[in-house]
């Protein structure tokens, strides 16, 4: 439950010696460069070897899904071709890959060159196709298209008119002593010779223009019938020649897994080069400032000094006032949390950090939530199976065991509120008196609690208790935090008190729901009393009139406090929506309607138990998550937490396709 401390390193060196020494801090995972501000910046020639490197890597990528496009059509199979992103590397095999630059160079050119005459084969398929669109209205007419051929006294032609007008297109050749022979349709055209005498030529083009009539230009020796087979013969050649080069390309299949360790390569040389804006220089030396946890200082120290001893290396530890990248340091269970925090904003440096604490929270009112034995337990072996299929540290593999935890919760709330995916054993099975009890104080509906006369499930009161509970607590981290600060007045009144205010409000109104005149009296005294030091002393750390105005909002804001704790009644309702229908798809609709029908009904009854409470586990899951989170982000985290940092990015470790492998691995 901490954010680890940060210094930061100021390095001087030999510029000869910079790639080693940028290599050794990508190898240490330790240090995240940030820009030397107030020294001299490199020049554009770093800028343009960046550029460079992202153009080359943006050629290496279109070659790989290009030869993985190829290696489908083909359903060639293993692990190089279906190798999905987010494989683990050594460093020896990511460093390895600085020897690949003329083997993938060789590789992408043969893709490309293959990619160009693909290019050129495809488009001339097109234009064949096209051209056989162009014979296909003739396709009816059985004579040679030379056989349509003007003589010197007499116009002949071979074409197409539009369908709609073929019949009144005939009728007006005839009437001007043309001659014309409908042979077919072909889509919405008609093919149609016609041929009429020279000195009736301005009159029948005339005619044949008004009618939209086009003259097939075509006089070859063959039928079209003949010509479109041949320009078909031609596509199947061409086809065939498309699938020799698409072969030729799946041949590099074996290499996907090479060049996504290349690509990623060349993303770290370009980040290296992209280091240079970062740096101040001179013609000999360079100097580079970047973040390292006061940790990890002498493990990046020797890890530099083992390339070159010409270095200069001073380590200042960043006070927490001033801005550092934020570095969690949480235990296994806690640290999967920190994706729910970091979705709302991660801690700032020099803050204290929550998840510890929330994660509690969170699991908790999951569990209140789901509240069913068969639910947790689907979410927690669910979770721990998805889990185990993701790499270890990303957002998914983290909300799995989010959700796995708080399965466990969602068991032990199932268990006390009888619910086995809609089933109530418990009571079905445990007799008389287990029943009493239930319906006195666990029933969700029936089990009532009275607050001044005021009639009130029991279960809501509980849930408006652990809400409570929570503020306070996140008064107490207020706390806490200002201590650290040696803001001592603030930890007090602006954390303790409220914090104590809030819990005594709690056994005032149990007191008072339950009839416990020392609970009520004596949590009302304190409740009241602790109220009117935390109002009055609210503007104790403030300046001039603040003093005054302050105890004032901080009277108003009490109508904050009790729209807080109601917030809380969330809770309640989504446990009581979920409990309901998983009662009626297994109680009422399953139990009640289709078991009793025979084999079929039972059949039907088991399928609708299944698939009912996956429906409803999925949508309360949902539900769950969005409303726990707000939960946490808005009445939890509004009484104390400081977002608004930045992760700690360590140089040259995060990347599209691979991850380094720890040593368990």
């Amino acid at each position: 439950m901490a954010v680890a401390e940060m210094s930061v390193m100021t390095l001087i060196a030999l510029l000869g010696d910079k790639s080693k020494i940028l290599d050794e801090l990508q190898k240490s995972g330790a240090a995240q460069i940030r820009c030397a501000k107030e020294y001299a910046l490199a020049g554009a020639s770093e800028k343009k070897s960046a550029e460079d490197i992202d153009s080359l890597k943006e050629r290496v990528e279109k070659a790989t899904g290009r030869i993985y496009s190829a290696a489908e059509v083909f359903a060639l199979k293993g692990e190089s071709v279906g190798i999905k992103d987010g494989f683990g590397i050594t460093e020896a095999e990511f460093f390895a890959a600085k020897n690949m630059g003329e083997e993938v160079s060789g590789i992408v050119g043969s893709v490309e060159k293959a990619e160009a005459e693909m290019a050129a084969v495809q488009s001339e398929i097109s234009a064949l196709t096209s051209k056989i669109n162009e014979y296909s209205p003739y396709l009816f007419v059985s004579g040679k298209l030379s056989d349509y051929s003007s003589t010197d006294k007499v116009s002949v032609s071979l074409g197409v008119v539009g369908a709609e007008k073929t019949e009144s297109f005939l009728f007006a050749l005839k009437e001007i002593g043309a001659v014309a022979e409908f042979y077919g349709k072909s889509g919405n055209l008609s093919a149609v010779a016609v041929a009429y005498h020279n000195g009736d030529k301005k009159e029948a083009e005339e005619l044949l223009s008004s009618f939209g009539y086009k003259k097939f230009a075509d006089k070859g020796d063959y039928t079209a019938e003949e010509k479109s087979d041949g320009l078909k013969a031609e596509i199947a050649r061409l086809k065939e020649k498309e699938k020799e080069i698409l072969a030729e390309i799946a041949a590099y299949s074996d290499k996907i897994r090479d060049l996504k360790i290349y690509s990623d390569y060349l993303s770290f040389l370009a980040e290296k080069a992209d280091t240079e804006e970062k740096m101040g220089r001179t013609e000999t030396a360079f100097l580079m400032e970047a973040y390292v946890p006061s940790e990890l200082q002498e493990e990046v120290e020797k890890a530099v000094k083992s390339v070159t001893n010409a270095v200069i290396i001073e380590f200042n530890k960043v006070p927490k006032g001033e801005f550092a990248p934020t570095l969690n340091k949480n235990g296994k269970i806690v640290s999967n949390f920190e994706a729910v925090t970091n979705l709302y904003s991660a801690p700032a440096y020099g803050a204290l950090d929550p998840n510890a604490v929330m994660s509690f929270f969170f699991s908790l009112f999951m569990g209140v939530i789901m509240a069913d034995v068969g639910y947790g337990l689907l979410m927690l072996v669910g979770g721990l199976l998805f889990a185990k299929k993701q790499r270890e540290g990303t957002s998914l593999y983290r909300m799995a065991k989010v959700f796995a935890v708080g399965g466990i919760f969602a068991i032990i709330f199932g268990a006390v509120f009888d619910s086995w995916l809609g089933f109530t054993i418990l009571r079905n099975t445990l007799g008389d008196e287990y029943n009493a009890f239930y319906a006195a104080h666990l029933d969700q509906i029936n089990s009532i609690t009275s607050v001044s006369g005021i009639n009130v499930p029991s279960i809501l009161m509980w849930c408006l208790a652990l809400g409570t509970a929570q503020i306070a607590v996140g008064h107490i981290l207020k706390a806490v935090q200002c201590f650290s600060r040696r803001q001592i007045a603030d930890g007090i009144f602006g954390g303790i008190v409220w914090a104590v205010a809030l819990f005594a409000l709690i056994f005032f109104v149990f007191g008072v729901a339950t009839g416990n005149s020392a609970l009520s009296t004596y949590g009302g005294y304190i409740t009241v009393g602790f109220l009117a030091v935390g109002i009055l002393t609210s503007g104790i750390t403030e300046k001039g009139a603040g003093k005054i105005i302050k105890p004032f909002t901080s009277l108003y804001g009490l109508i904050n406090y009790v729209s807080d704790i109601l917030s809380y009644a969330r809770l309640y309702g989504l446990m009581l929506s979920g409990a309901q229908i998983a009662s009626i798809f297994t109680n009422t609709l399953a139990i009640g309607m289709l078991f009793p029908n025979g084999v079929a009904g039972k059949i039907a009854g088991v399928v609708l138990i299944i698939v009912g409470n996956l429906f409803n586990l999925a949508i309360n899951l949902l539900g769950a998550y969005i409303h726990d989170a707000r939960l946490q982000y808005v009445e939890f985290y509004g009484k104390f937490y400081e977002g608004e940092g930045e992760l700690f990015t360590p140089f040259g470790r995060k990347y599209e396709h691979t991850y380094f492998k720890s040593a368990q691995e």
